[in-house]
């Protein structure tokens, strides 16, 4: 150091650098195409990520449907067989009701002293009277009534005008339950009961049961017949129809009996009463009695 001067430190004068960068003019367009395969990329793992997941639920609810569409199946199958044993019930009642009517009917007869002779022109007005109060206090089955003698001849009583002799159908069927009634010893029957019959002017189903007039000593007297009208099962086959269901009866030959669309169920021959024919083709719960030989007609 000159003259006594401190030392002083060197210092270095800063020295600025620049630099400059440039980017090439398609580097931009490189970044946004790769940018792009990224997020497509990214799409598809989704995409299929999403697949993935989605096949199995959708197997697992095709599995469910078709487990549910079985189990109601067989809850409906459980339902119409069911539904049937419960009509089979209530047939069965109803029929073996109208016997212990009709065998009451002749105990009355009996009782009352008329039961030798019912076509006697004495006894007639009382035997008469008998019907009427019977078909009177059983409007809803009973639709004729009548009792015969040996000869054939007899009395009865009857709903509203209807008349038994004037439909051929009905007319033969009681002449078949007469016949059926006077070698009831011989045939060991207690009753008579005829095919079911369609009753004018709507095919009001129907049948005719009859029961033998005997002496005290079992000889044979008259017949005691009736007309007997279905309308109690017929109203209860409408109630059972419900739900696309159809409920229909049929005999043990299949032949339809009831059906709840009754003016259009029966086959068209000749006369004005027609019998129900086969009920071919029809997908319905039949509701039918098992009574004997496995059903109720």
């Amino acid at each position: 150091m000159r003259d006594g001067a401190p030392y002083r430190t060197a210092q270095a004068a800063p020295i600025r650098l620049k630099c400059r960068l440039e980017m090439s003019p398609n580097a931009p367009s490189r970044w946004e195409r790769v940018r792009t395969g990224r997020v497509r990329i990214l799409w598809l793992v989704l995409g299929a990520l999403l697949l993935v997941s989605a096949l199995p639920i959708g197997l697992y609810h095709r599995l469910v449907l078709q487990l549910s569409q079985d189990k109601l199946v067989d809850t409906e199958r459980v339902q119409q067989t069911d539904l049937t044993r419960s009509l089979a019930q209530e047939i069965q009642l109803f029929e073996s009701n109208l016997t212990q009517q009709l065998l009451s009917e002749r105990q009355i007869l009996t009782l009352t002293g008329l039961i030798d002779n019912v076509e006697d022109p004495a006894a007639e007005p009382k035997v008469t009277r008998l019907l009427e109060t019977f078909v009177e206090t059983n409007r809803n089955t009973f639709i004729y009534l009548t009792a015969v003698g040996k000869s054939g001849k007899g009395t009865s009583a009857s709903q509203g005008n209807f008349r038994a002799e004037q439909d051929p159908f009905v007319a033969r069927a009681l002449q078949r339950a007469f016949v059926t009634c006077l070698q009831s010893q011989q045939l060991q029957v207690v009753k008579f009961r005829s095919d079911p019959l369609a009753l004018a002017p709507a095919n009001r189903p129907a049948f005719v049961v009859a029961v033998p007039l005997k002496d005290v000593n079992e000889s044979f007297t008259g017949m005691l017949a009736a007309v007997v009208s279905l309308d109690p099962i017929l109203h209860r086959l409408q109630e059972a129809s419900v739900r696309e269901r159809t409920v229909f009866l049929v005999d043990h030959n299949g032949r339809l009996v009831a059906h709840e669309d009754a003016k259009n169920f029966f086959c068209p021959w000749g006369g004005r009463q027609r019998q129900f024919p086969c009920c071919a083709g029809e997908s319905a719960a039949a509701g039918a009695s098992q009574h004997g030989d496995g059903s109720l007609f």
